[in-house]
């Protein structure tokens, strides 16, 4: 039964790096604002939930980053260095 517990956590944890690893382009562990920015599909500076959804940003992410909790991301919003 731990082996299955055990397993069952760390599927999990694996699902939330792997979230976290779409929106981290170059691979070095670090999420930028360009990467976020990238998620933009529209080229308005804003990233709306599908475009976020779309690029493979989290519900947890999205929240972070809509810093005035209108629904959307606007570059101004992202206080990550770039």
């Amino acid at each position: 039964m731990k082996l299955v517990t055990t397993l069952v956590a760390l599927t999990l944890v694996s699902g939330v790096a792997l979230a976290a690893n779409k929106l981290d382009k170059n691979g070095d562990g670090k999420i930028t604002k360009s990467e976020v920015m990238a998620c933009d599909t529209n080229g308005d500076k804003i990233i709306s939930k599908d475009e976020a959804k779309a690029c493979g940003m989290t519900d947890e992410q999205f929240k972070q980053y809509d810093k005035n909790l209108d629904g959307s991301i606007a570059a101004m919003e992202l206080t990550i260095p770039d």
